[in-house]
């Protein structure tokens, strides 16, 4: 398979006792902390699951619609096969919401998100189904020179997918054909972040207390070490035993060989690369609960950052992707896919009001567009007449205008040397 012979040198096998180091990567990269990086391990550290879901949540929120293209501009196309697999139902098991996160989800920690196209009978796409990205691999036939996607089912079976079948969405990519994972990028501050994760757990589950050594009288077996060992870390371990008084006894004297616990706040304040795992994913500090220099001001242009310059790319990418393997050739000189950033653009009721105001004043929106922005009933059919001044006129009737003003002033004229 394909996927194989991407990660192994060629010619080259391994043994399971004993695997290889091409073999070992196929299940996580190794940090400098000598934690082991998988996709798994890193959503369990906060600031890498934050940051994901951060991303996946304001995807999957966003309505993906379908539009046609007319005369007059656009309107909404709510009967088209691709409208129901967007809007309605991808597949039988998840709402577009469901999906949407799962597609930013695969993208965000695999680099790459594939998403199987089933065709009805009309060639209209029926069904949409995303593909394990652990086990799938593009491949292109330099023969040929198209490209396959090899992948295996949930049954086991082994299948290729041709390209017209797949909707590729990737993270990075160095080559133009496969997405960069960030984990993999970003292994040496998340290995960093593992490794605290588990100094903490295993500092606080001894009672934040010090590692030393217990010096007694004497030459002890091994078997009663052991015992003096296991007898101490029973009677002063733990948080049930901490700020207990330890009582040494039988010449026993303890020797600490750490850090005090007024370092404990070390592991307090310790952050675990936020800031470089937040920078990764192009994630504003105040999103990831990074305080420290935010005000209500920059909060508010970062959030407009997050959106231009975070999630804009992205989005830009799902349209076009979307639209040129959903539609037909034919098509796609009438239809698009584009999503409706109304609701994450949505400011407080004052600016929206002013907004609404506005629009209403030249005529751009009429009172049921409004309330329908709202979430609220229109008011039937007077709710569809849009108004303007009677200030504002066009530019070809103003010129109209003033020759005609022209013209009835140089008669008066006339009229008065008469």
């Amino acid at each position: 398979m394909i996927f194989k012979q991407a990660l192994a040198p060629k010619g080259e096998t391994t043994d399971l006792t004993n695997p290889a180091p091409w073999f070992l990567n196929i299940f996580g990269h190794e940090s400098s902390t000598g934690e082991k990086v998988t996709v798994n391990s890193a959503l369990g550290v906060p600031a890498v699951y934050t940051c994901v879901n951060i991303l996946a949540n304001s995807i999957a929120k966003l309505p993906f619609q379908t539009f046609k293209k007319t005369s007059d501009g656009r309107v909404r196309d709510k009967k088209h096969a691709v409208a129901k697999v967007l809007e309605t139902r991808p597949n039988p098991y998840q709402s577009p919401f469901k999906f949407k996160h799962l597609i930013e989800t695969h993208r965000n920690t695999w680099g790459n998100a594939y998403i199987n196209i089933n065709w009805g009978a009309d060639g209209r796409p029926k069904e949409l189904w995303l593909l394990n990205p652990a086990v799938t691999e593009p491949h292109v036939d330099v023969k040929t020179n198209e490209l396959w996607y090899y992948t295996t089912l949930p049954n086991g079976k082994d299948v290729r997918i041709g390209y017209g079948d797949i909707i590729h969405l990737t993270a990075l990519s160095t080559d133009g054909l496969k997405g960069k994972p960030p984990i993999q990028v970003a292994r040496e501050a998340i290995g960093s972040s593992q490794a605290a994760q588990k100094f903490k757990g295993k500092f606080y589950k001894h009672g934040a207390s010090n590692s030393g050594v217990l010096k007694v009288p004497g030459m002890l077996n091994p078997e009663a070490k052991e015992v003096v060992r296991s007898e101490w870390e029973r009677a002063n371990t733990g948080l049930n035993n901490a700020q207990r008084i330890a009582i040494l006894d039988a010449g026993l004297e303890f020797q600490s060989i750490s850090m005090p616990l007024k370092d404990a706040q070390f592991v307090e304040g310790m952050k675990y690369d936020k800031t470089d795992i937040a920078m990764l994913y192009n994630i504003p500090m105040h999103m990831v609960n990074e305080l420290e220099r935010s005000t209500h001001n920059n909060m508010e242009q970062q959030s407009l950052d997050f959106i231009q310059n975070t999630l804009s790319p992205i989005i830009k990418q799902w349209e076009e992707e979307f639209t040129y393997q959903l539609f037909s050739e034919r098509e796609q000189l009438r239809y698009y896919s584009k999503f409706n950033l109304t609701s994450l653009l949505r400011a407080d009721s004052k600016s929206r009001g002013e907004f609404y105001k506005t629009m209403w004043e030249i005529g751009g929106f009429d009172i049921n567009k409004i309330l329908e922005l709202e979430d609220m009933d229109g008011i039937g059919e007077m709710g569809n007449k849009r108004f303007v001044s009677l200030n504002y006129t066009t530019l070809d009737l103003i010129e109209e205008y003033q020759r005609a003003k022209s013209g009835a002033s140089k008669g008066g004229e006339e009229n008065e040397e008469e």
